[in-house]
């Protein structure tokens, strides 16, 4: 596969969201990856070929090799990895300690290169909207204008799941005029409020996306539609840090994306040159990397336990009523992981619902299934009181038609817990670290684990700021960094 890797300069880049007074910048840089911007916002042909690109280099930001993903994903107990690569092995060992904000820190990439890759998406989708807005002559003004106001909602969304604060801007300039930043809150506030802009536009002007910006069939407008409708009900129930704030949740908004989400599973097609997944469908599941968390196989199977034993190096091959322990799941007699990394790292599973995938690489690929934006509603529901309604949801899907599991009962306890045991069975290895944002929300995340990361340091230095960080026992307990969790 190719290296699509963007590497881009947090100062330049923030040059479309912040006023530059706020910041030291001492080098002219040309952005050699983005066109001329005094053509970019003139050229129709120029701006429609950067409405082209705008999906893929969210999509290829938050599946990159380089991010967060994998790491996040071993962060969760949910994969486990005791590699060394992308801060694995530091974020997920016992106990946990603080991320490592030094920008000498040989992973320090891990987070710089995802925060500075949804920067540029941001300013080109603000440059898109603008010029919508000031009348450019595109030959589809409401497809372009749709796809800008798309990407400003998924930058800003997947920066708010992942950071504490963001830096917010639209096709107006920055939202802060002192060029402060806002909390993650506030962030995932103006992040839905633009996905909700570029729904209404999707509805009233009924414009299809191409097939070359969205490969795979699903770029129809009913069914793009929906997959903004999924991504708000994602983003929205993610973004929280502790159980406790799930009663701030707008579950009417929740619900109401759910009751126009995705009812089939929304795929894109992988043509492993423009198009592809690194992580979570490669490197957490290809042979020799990640396998799955015991954790996991303790919930399809109580019997075998959920923490690797002391002293043992194997474990017998697992047994449970959940069909896809046998369909999605492979057992390993044998393991590859370095002993003085910490045993804990001992699996007996890999994921192998995606050889397919590993095995053929030109094929489509699940971003978002239906039993996702399912789960969503069925939690929707559950918060809102209707039991019965909730429990439908759930025996209608995966649970009963890929698992096999007997249905089950409209019992708020039994509802919440089927939901989240979805959310790790099923579709774990689909969107970027939906486990994580699960145990976040759950409070099932190590103690010392991190809640969220902090801006990257070589971005505090180019403001300037000073450094900070969170996890081990830096920053507010449960707020910054998880002070409970599953074990």
């Amino acid at each position: 596969m190719k290296d699509l890797k963007k590497i881009v300069l947090f100062a330049v880049v923030l040059l479309f969201a912040v006023s530059c007074e706020d910041f030291s910048l001492d080098l002219e840089v040309q952005n050699f990856e983005h066109p001329n911007d005094n053509i970019l916002t003139s050229d129709p042909v120029a701006l429609t070929a950067a409405a082209g690109g705008i999906l893929n280099n969210w999509y290829m930001t938050v599946h990159e090799y380089n991010g967060p993903c994998m790491m996040m994903q071993t962060m969760a107990d949910v994969s486990t990895c005791s590699w060394g690569n992308v801060g694995m092995n530091d974020m997920s060992s016992e106990p946990r300690a603080a991320w490592n904000n030094s920008p000498s820190y040989s992973y320090d990439y891990v987070t710089n290169d995802y925060f500075n890759s949804l920067y540029a998406v941001l300013s080109d989708a603000n440059t898109l909207v603008a010029a919508a807005e000031k009348g450019t002559e595109f030959e589809n003004p409401d497809l372009v204008k749709m796809i800008g106001k798309t990407g400003q909602a998924f930058a800003i969304g997947y920066l708010a799941l992942v950071f504490d604060r963001v830096w917010l801007s639209d096709e107006n300039g920055a939202i802060n005029e002192d060029g402060s930043s806002s909390d993650y809150k506030e962030a995932m506030t103006f992040a839905l409020e633009k996905l909700d802009d570029a729904i209404a536009i999707a509805k009233s002007s009924g414009v299809d996306v191409p097939e070359t910006w969205l490969p795979g069939g699903n770029n129809g407008n009913a069914v793009f539609t929906q997959f903004l409708n999924s991504m708000g009900a994602r983003m929205l129930v993610g973004n929280v840090r502790n159980k406790a704030q799930k009663g701030n949740i707008n579950w009417d908004k929740v619900l109401s994306y759910t009751n126009n989400g995705l009812t089939e599973d929304f795929t894109i097609f992988m043509d492993d040159d423009v198009w592809y997944d690194l992580a979570p469908k490669t490197y957490l599941v290809y042979p020799g990397w990640g396998r799955v968390d015991m954790r996991v196989v303790n919930m399809m199977d109580p019997n075998t336990p959920a923490y690797w034993p002391d002293g043992e190096v194997t474990l017998p091959e697992s047994t449970s009523d959940d069909a896809r322990l046998l369909s999605d799941y492979q057992y390993l007699s044998s393991q590859n992981f370095n002993p003085t990394r910490g045993t804990y790292h001992y699996s007996t599973y890999r994921y192998s619902r995606y050889d397919y995938y590993i095995s053929d690489w030109i094929t489509d690929v699940t971003e978002y299934s239906a039993s996702e934006n399912d789960m969503y509603k069925a939690e929707a529901l559950l918060q809102k009181g209707s039991l019965t309604e909730a429990a439908q949801v759930i025996n209608d899907g995966t649970r009963t038609v890929r698992g096999q599991l007997p249905p089950v009962d409209a019992n708020a306890d039994d509802i919440a817990n089927a939901i989240h045991y979805e959310r790790l069975v099923e579709f774990a290895y689909t969107g970027m670290s939906l486990s994580f944002f699960e145990m976040r929300k759950e409070d099932l995340l190590q103690k010392g684990t991190p809640l969220h990361f902090p801006v990257p340091g070589k971005a505090l230095e180019a403001i300037p700021e000073e450094n900070y960080t969170y996890g081990g026992s830096q920053g507010v307990a449960g707020e910054d960094y998880s002070n409970g969790g599953w074990r």
